[in-house]
């Protein structure tokens, strides 16, 4: 029998811990002796079977956003509104491209923070597939700015925005990074289907990262984890 400060969180009693390899039937992120949330996997479970109950297909990407390490600290750093801004201009540059189908933005997101003085966000979007089916051109325009249309020029175009710059800002290089899948070592997004399991198994996989227990700064008091509601 696991001893209770093997179950719970010592920073938090009402975060359970997980030790499990597969949770609800699918692969998640499994290292030997590093638990991960259940309250947090069951979160991300329920936003993956919201977006394919809702809609035919769902593309996915896993992203993560750094501020720019020559950037003051700030009160930026010190809650999520950040967070909050990045997805109202994320949004905005979205729903301004007029798109034949309504994008669907939904997400997973956790607040990371280890050695840097400056937190970090790992993110997982999910958009109507009909609407956004890519990635896009991930390095910069040929002036050195984000200019195109495409998904990651968007999202680093809003997040530029959301720390408090311009979107043509060119002063800050790679602060948007695509995740890698850890076994093909490649940009990692997925199409979603309810009945595809083996996507959705991949997707539970890449988004139960985001769930792990160790680097979320629990002690600043501030929501470490979250999804949306819609």
């Amino acid at each position: 029998m696991f001893h209770d400060h093997l179950l719970r969180h010592p920073d938090n009693d009402k975060l359970r811990f997980y030790w499990g390899e597969t949770y609800q039937k699918y692969d998640i992120s499994f290292k030997p002796g590093i638990p991960q949330i259940e309250n947090y996997l069951a979160s991300a479970w329920r936003t993956l079977h919201h977006c394919v109950d809702q809609q035919h297909l769902t593309f996915a990407v896993r992203m993560d956003l750094h501020f720019p390490e020559a950037m003051s600290r700030s009160p930026l750093h010190d809650n999520n509104e950040v967070l909050t801004r990045f997805f109202r201009h994320l949004r905005y540059e979205l729903d301004r491209v007029n798109l034949k189908y309504p994008h669907n933005l939904r997400y997973i997101w956790a607040r990371e923070q280890a050695h840097s003085d400056k937190p970090h966000y790992h993110l997982m979007l999910l958009l109507n597939k009909n609407a956004v089916d890519s990635i896009g051109y991930t390095g910069p325009s040929d002036d050195g700015s984000y200019s195109r249309d495409n998904l990651f020029h968007r999202v680093y175009r809003a997040w530029l925005k959301a720390i408090g710059f311009s979107g043509d800002d060119l002063r800050w290089g790679q602060i948007v990074h695509v995740s890698e899948h850890p076994a093909t070592g490649r940009y990692w997004s997925g199409v979603l289907h309810r009945d595809d399991y083996m996507a959705m198994n991949d997707a539970m996989y890449m988004a139960s990262y985001l769930c792990k227990a160790y680097t979320k700064p629990f002690c600043q008091g501030i929501k470490v984890f979250d999804c949306s509601r819609r």
